[in-house]
């Protein structure tokens, strides 16, 4: 079948997932899937892939999960006949690929178990590990269509494009906490944490008031991440911990040697817990707007004197705290949040507080801001080459043995969650964090016959089978259909989400806000026995398997896709409209950017791609939708910043975009003035430097740029007439950016009886004249 028309509908996409989509699981080995024939056939970056993304880092902690045989997410293709396109996965492939090509070093970061493999190259591994590594098998989905004539390359891109959506806009990747959480369920200070602080409601509160800010639901592995975190700080020299270099690394490595050489975790916890009231104490009592950077700092401190046997009741008395208060005030400026992150502002709030604290009680703290022998000290607690060895060595024990995947219908996986047999919620699982939006998107794959990532289980000691990966999926059917599940008190629970109302569904649009008992008895029926991949690895047959380990690998997602990104909108946007907008990036990137891209580290979020989006985007509201409020001024950290309104909004025109012919010519327009405004801005800067030139219109000292430096630009630009913007100066157009910075940074200027928004359109309406 031919389509004629530009344009798809839902019901024709419907029509072939439902009966012309055939998806097949299987596994090759690395060595055929990068031997000639299959390198020829495969295309890992379709336009609507985003960039490759990954650092050295993940890259090599991606190829340890190969050579210790851990189960990786299988790849997704699409099968044309001619060619095979890699859907989801194209990192991981790509990754492989460098690796055997001698593109990248293993780094020691992204190294957890084989450290001896640092540095080491695809060629520089011996034989039996080289084999080893082209013997691996990796599992994949491959998508083909039957029963079909030659698609339309149309529809065929439509469905290509669709499932890319729906592998990626699912994913919900461990953040810091979680993968803590998950690394150290087994660990006596953890635990015994778990036990004294988080049954403490009033620590549990001062905390997240003091030092934590705004929590989501998952409030206990932040807290408990927080916790390990001041356990070593103290051994941590400030002027290292600052630099951020292996920051990550070393707090573990402190943590974990810590954990092994702590005889009494008791004593160690209640330390802790004392140094936090000790603090929390003085926070009140110094009566300051609370600042976490301030709170942070007097932790610190107050932990290190504790360490020190220094009795700190004489920072109570009624003149130390009349001294403390006023020279946090007097250095307020020290404990800024915003670039609180940085190198220079660490170092800057720390050395206020050691001075505080010396004036005050006379200690010093140089030793623990720098430390000269800290290297060497960190250098003897890693690894030795010994240790290494054997665990290379050891490589065949550790390897996991991988199984087939197994075909059970969703009844029967639902009827063994309220089974003895299955551990939904094992202790490393994170909390429930699907939402309507997701869950949905799941039942309508389940409904079309899109087939979902493969379950991971593990089969414990005791034959229990632990759900290692796929808690948020089943969760989703569980709820949706309103079933229960045994929880790990063996008690019948709901998920939190329960008897919900699909919403937002892309294709079956018929059914939103339609609840499971609202649907057709076939529809409920398809549901119910929808085929679920299942792999189970028995820890009887895996001695040295580790479930958290793998829990950790599937889920440590780097560089998720993030919602209203350019990075998700080139998976469906129209493709002359995306083409255009990266043609005009490629014109203009070497100068006008929001990030320069290292041509050595090649890490490339779409980030200018974006910019460009964006900026077209507001210039289309303001030519076509001139009621509409493209660009907000808000006050945070007492400034006045701007940022686009509403990122959905941008998402739903762009979605529109493929239905609508005006729409899309409009917004095509849109993109080529912004382009026209680019060349005209670039006529106005220094012909010898454009980058510095930029720069210096947007008072910035190096490369960091701002969206809302760009905001700014274009929102002067937008008001000015064809012929101002060609003959108007770079001193004028410095000059009106001067004023518009002058009054972001100075919120208290603002006239009585008009919002920050209002002011400020009307102050870009008089300096535009």
């Amino acid at each position: 079948m031919v389509m004629n028309s530009l344009y798809l509908q839902s019901d024709e996409i419907e029509r072939i997932f439902k009966n012309h989509i055939t998806c097949n699981e299987n596994t090759m080995s690395l060595k055929t899937l990068y031997g000639e024939r299959m390198t020829r056939k495969i295309n890992y970056q379709p336009y609507y892939q985003r960039n490759y993304v990954w650092d050295n880092n993940k890259a090599t902690f991606f190829i340890e999960s190969i050579l210790l045989g851990t189960d990786i997410p299988p790849l997704i293709l699409f099968n044309s006949g001619d060619s095979i396109e890699v859907i989801d996965g194209r990192q991981r492939y790509e990754t492989i690929k460098k690796f055997r090509n001698g593109e990248f070093k293993l780094s020691l970061k992204g190294l957890t178990k084989l450290t001896k493999l640092k540095n080491s190259t695809f060629s520089k591994l011996d034989p039996d590990t080289q084999r080893l590594f082209d013997d691996a098998k990796i599992r994949f989905f491959e998508f083909e269509v039957f029963n079909e004539p030659k698609l339309d390359s149309l529809l065929e891109d439509k469905i290509k494009k669709e499932i890319f959506r729906r592998y990626n806009s699912g994913i919900t990747p461990l953040n810091s906490a979680e993968i803590d959480n998950a690394s150290y369920d087994d660990d006596d200070i953890t635990n015994t944490l778990k036990k004294l602080v988080l049954n403490d409601d009033d620590l549990v509160i001062g905390i997240k008031e003091r030092f934590l800010g705004k929590v989501n639901n998952n409030d206990s592995a932040k807290i408990l991440q927080f916790l390990r975190k001041y356990l070593v700080l103290s051994s941590f020299p400030i002027k290292t911990f600052a630099t951020g270099s292996s920051r990550t690394e070393i707090l573990d490595l402190l943590y974990n040697v810590k954990s092994e050489n702590t005889e009494n975790p008791d004593e160690l916890c209640m330390f802790l817990i004392e140094n936090l009231k000790t603090t929390l104490r003085l926070i009140e009592k110094i009566e300051i707007e609370n600042n976490r950077r301030i709170n942070e700092g007097l932790l610190w401190a107050i932990f290190i004197l504790k360490e020190e046997g220094i009795d700190t009741e004489i920072i109570f008395s009624k003149t130390s705290i009349n001294f403390i208060k006023k020279f946090l005030q007097d250095n307020i400026q020290k404990f800024h949040e915003e670039g609180s992150h940085l190198y220079k502002p660490i170092i800057e709030r720390h050395n206020a507080i050691s001075k505080m604290f010396n004036e005050l009680i006379g200690f010093d703290f140089s030793l623990f801001i720098k430390n000269e022998d800290f290297k060497n000290e960190i250098k003897d607690l890693r690894q030795s080459e010994k240790e290494a060895k054997l665990k290379l060595e050891e490589l065949a024990t550790l390897r996991v043995q991988k199984p087939g995947a197994s075909i059970i219908p969703v009844e029967e996986v639902l009827s063994e969650l309220n089974s003895n047999n299955y551990l939904l919620r094992p202790s490393y699982q994170r909390q429930e964090k699907i939402n309507e939006k997701k869950a949905s998107a799941i039942i309508e794959s389940i409904i079309l016959g899109i087939r979902l990532p493969p379950l991971f289980i593990c089969i414990n000691e005791n034959g229990i089978k632990e759900i290692i990966d796929g808690q948020q999926r089943l969760l989703s059917i569980l709820g949706f259909i309103g079933k229960t599940y045994k929880n790990e008190l063996g008690k019948q629970v709901y998920p939190n989400l329960v008897n919900f109302k699909l919403r937002n569904l892309k294709i079956l649009k018929d059914y939103n806000n339609k609840r499971f008992s609202e649907l057709d008895f076939n529809i409920q029926d398809k549901i119910q026995g929808f085929n679920l991949s299942v792999i189970e690895i028995d820890k009887t047959l895996n001695k040295s398997f580790e479930p958290v380990d793998l829990f950790i690998r599937l889920n440590n997602k780097p560089y998720p896709i993030r919602d209203n990104s350019f990075e998700m909108w080139n998976s469906f946007m129209d493709k002359d409209v995306m083409d255009k907008v990266k043609e005009v990036t490629k014109e203009h990137r070497e100068w006008f950017f929001i990030q320069k891209i290292n041509p050595v580290k090649g890490l490339d979020r779409m980030l200018n791609e974006e910019l460009i989006t964006l900026l077209s985007y507001i210039l289309y509201n303001k030519t076509y939708r001139k009621d509409y409020t493209s660009i907000g001024f808000y006050l945070r950290d007492n400034k006045v910043t701007c940022r686009i309104t509403d990122k959905n909004d941008v998402t739903k025109i762009l979605e529109k975009i493929s239905i609508d012919v005006l729409l899309k010519n409009q917004f095509l327009n849109s993109i080529n003035t912004i382009n026209s405004t680019i060349g005209e801005i670039k006529g106005k800067l220094d012909s010898e430097n454009f980058i510095e030139s930029l720069n210096i219109l947007f008072q910035r000292e190096s490369n960091k740029r701002y969206l809302v430096d760009f905001y700014l630009l274009i929102s002067i630009t937008q008001r000015l007439s064809k012929t101002r913007l060609t003959t108007i100066s770079f001193s004028e157009l410095q000059e009106k950016m001067q004023i518009l910075k002058d009054e972001l940074n100075n919120p208290h200027k603002l006239n009585e009886g008009l919002s920050q928004h209002d002011y400020f359109e009307s102050l870009l309406d008089e300096i535009s004249i």
